[in-house]
C-alpha cells in the first residue's frame, strides 16, 4: 500500500494489521508498502518492522525511539537520521540494501548480516557491534563506549568487505575479530585496547594516528607478503603485543616470504612479539620508552637508525665474549646493526653489567669502523681497535707492549751491543741483560742506557719506545681503575 510521512504512531499502526497502538509500541510484520517509508519525528517506546518489503528506501528522521528493531526488511537503502534511539537494532538486510546511520544519538547499536553500511557523526553510550558482515563498513566521527566487528559472511562475486574507519573516540576498547577483509584502513582511532585477532587481510593493514592508553594486541593477523603492513605516527601508553603474525597461505611457500608489521614514527611503552612462522616487526622513526621484549618462534625485530629503545628484556642472558653478544643479536634481530647494539648496551647498563658494557661498545666501534673509507678503516680497526682496544679493553694494549717489550730485547740482543767479548747469541746472560733493558725503556724506569748505547741514534731510539711506553702503561692503568672504581 502506498503511504506518505509518518509522524504519529497511529499512522505506523495503519500501515499494516496491528491497526491500532498498543503501550507505545508497534510491531509491522509481513507488510508490504509501495513507496518509500519515512518515519518523521515520531515519537515511541518501541518499533518493530519484521519482514517488511518496501518498494523504495525506509527512513528515520527526528525521531525519539526507546528501541528500534529493523528485521529482515527488504528495501532500496536503510536510513537513519537526526534522531534519538536507545537500542537501535538492524538484522538480515539485503546485500544491496546499503545502511546509513548519521547525526544519531544512540544508547547501543547492533548490526546483523548487513551489505555496505556507513556510520557518521554518531554517539553510542554502550557497545556498537557489527557481526556478519556482507559489504563494506565505514566509520567516521563517531564517539562511543566500545566497538566490536566480528566475522563475516563471505560475500562470493562481491568480494570481501573492506573496512574503513575515519575519526573514531572509544572510551572502552575496539575489536576486530575473525574477519577476512579486502582491506583494513584506520585513521585517527582512539581507544583504551585496540585488538586485531584472527583477522585476514587481502591488502596491507593501514593504521594511522592511533591513540591507545592501555593495549594494542595483533593476534593471529594474516597479511600479504608483497608490502609491509603498517601502523604510523601513533601512540600506545601501554604494551604492544604481536602475536603469530602471518603472511597468506599462497606466500608461505616462496622461500624466504615474511610477515612484516612496521611502526613508523609512532611511540608505544613496551613491545613484544611471538610467531610460530618468520615475522619481522620493523621500528622507522619509532621509540620503545619502557622495554622490548625477547622476541619469540619466528619473530625478529628491525631498527633503524632513527628509532630508540629504553630498554631491552635479556632473560637472563650472559655475554662471556664476543661471539654470544653476536649470537644473541642475530636471534633477536634481522641484521645487526649500531642501533640493535646499542639497545643492548642500553639495557647491560642499566642493570650495571659493566665488563658486557665493554664488551658491547668494543663490538660497536669496530663495526661503524668498518664502514669507513679504506684508509680511514685501516686505521680505526687496526689502531684504535686493535692496539688501543677502544680504550675499554686492556688486554689489546697489554699484548702490544708485551709484544713491543720481548721483540726489544730480541732486538738488541741480536745486535750485541750488550754481548761481552766471547759471548755468542746463546749466552743467558746478554740475553737477561737485553730483556731488562728493553723492560727499562718501554717501562720508563730510568736505569740509563750502557755506554755502548750513548749515541745520538740510540738515544733518539730510546726516547721512542719510553714514549710508547708510557702511553701503552697509561692506557692500561686508566682501563683498569675505571673498571675496578666501576
Amino acid at each position: 500500500m502506498p503511504v506518505g510521512a509518518i509522524r504519529t504512531l497511529e499512522d505506523l499502526a495503519r500501515i499494516g494489521r496491528q491497526r491500532t497502538v498498543a503501550g507505545r509500541s508497534v510491531h509491522l510484520r509481513q507488510e508490504e508498502v509501495e513507496a518509500d517509508l519515512l518515519l518523521d519525528a515520531v515519537s515511541a517506546d518501541r518499533v518493530t518492522l519484521e519482514r517488511v518489503t518496501i518498494d523504495g528506501t525506509l527512513t528515520v528522521r527526528s525521531c525519539h525511539i526507546d528501541e528500534l528493531v529493523i528485521d529482515h526488511v527488504e528495501a532500496d537503502a536503510v536510513f537513519v537520521a537526526n534522531s534519538r534511539i536507545g537500542r537501535l537494532t538492524v538484522r538480515n538486510a539485503p546485500v544491496g540494501c546499503e545502511v546509513i546511520i548519521t547525526d544519531t544519538s544512540l544508547v547501543s547499536l547492533a548490526l546483523h548480516s548487513c551489505g555496505t553500511t556507513r556510520l557518521e557523526r554518531l554517539r553510542v553510550d554502550e557497545l556498537a557491534q557489527l557481526n556478519a558482515l556482507r559489504g563494506d563498513v565505514r566509520i567516521t566521527q563517531t564517539r562511543l563506549s566500545a566497538l566490536a566487528v566480528k566475522s563475516q559472511v563471505t560475500a562470493g562475486r562481491l568480494g570481501r568487505p573492506r573496512v574503513d574507519v575515519r575519526a573514531l573516540r572509544a572510551r572502552e576498547d575496539i575489536t576486530f575479530d575473525d574477519l577476512w577483509l579486502s582491506a583494513l584502513d584506520l585513521r585517527d582511532a582512539e581507544a583504551k585496547e585496540l585488538n586485531l585477532q584472527r583477522v585476514r587481510l587481502d591488502e596491507p593493514l593501514r593504521a594511522t594516528e592511533l591513540r591507545c592508553s592501555e593495549t594494542l594486541r595483533v593476534n593471529g593477523l594474516v597479511v600479504p607478503a608483497r608490502e609491509s603492513s603498517t601502523i604510523t605516527e601513533s601512540t600506545v601508553r601501554g604494551p604492544v603485543e604481536v602475536r603469530d603474525l602471518q603472511v597468506c597461505e599462497g606466500d608461505r611457500s616462496r622461500p624466504g616470504v615474511k610477515a612484516r608489521l612496521s611502526l613508523d614514527n609512532s611511540t608505544v611503552m613496551r613491545l613484544t612479539a611471538t610467531s610460530r612462522e618468520p615475522a619481522v616487526i620493523s621500528l622507522r622513526g619509532s621509540s620503545v620508552t619502557d622495554t622490548l621484549g625477547l622476541p619469540g618462534g619466528g619473530s625478529r625485530y628491525s631498527l633503524d637508525a632513527d628509532s630508540s629503545v629504553g630498554d631491552m628484556e635479556l632473560a637472563g642472558q650472559v655475554f662471556r665474549d664476543g661471539r654470544q653478544i653476536v649470537a644473541f643479536l642475530e636471534r633477536s634481530f634481522t641484521e645487526v646493526t649500531g642501533t640493535a647494539m646499542e639497545s643492548v648496551r642500553a639495557a647491560l647498563a642499566r642493570r650495571n653489567r659493566n665488563r658486557e658494557v665493554d664488551q658491547l661498545y668494543y663490538l660497536t666501534r669496530q663495526r661503524e669502523a668498518s664502514l669507513l673509507p679504506l684508509f680511514r678503516r685501516s686505521v680505526s680497526r687496526g689502531v684504535l681497535g686493535g692496539v688501543l682496544g677502544w680504550g675499554v679493553r686492556a688486554r689489546n694494549p697489554a699484548r702490544v707492549l708485551l709484544a713491543g717489550i720481548l721483540l726489544t730485547a730480541v732486538g738488541l740482543h741480536l745486535a750485541g751491543p750488550l754481548r761481552g767479548a766471547g759471548q755468542g747469541v746463546s749466552d743467558v746472560t746478554s740475553a737477561a741483560k737485553s730483556l731488562v733493558l728493553a723492560l727499562a725503556l718501554w717501562l720508563n724506569v730510568g736505569t740509563g742506557l750502557p755506554s755502548e748505547l750513548k749515541t745520538a741514534q740510540w738515544t733518539a731510539l730510546a726516547v721512542t719506545f719510553t714514549s710508547a711506553g708510557l702511553l701503552f702503561t697509561t692506557l692500561i692503568v686508566g682501563i683498569v681503575i675505571r673498571k675496578l672504581v666501576r
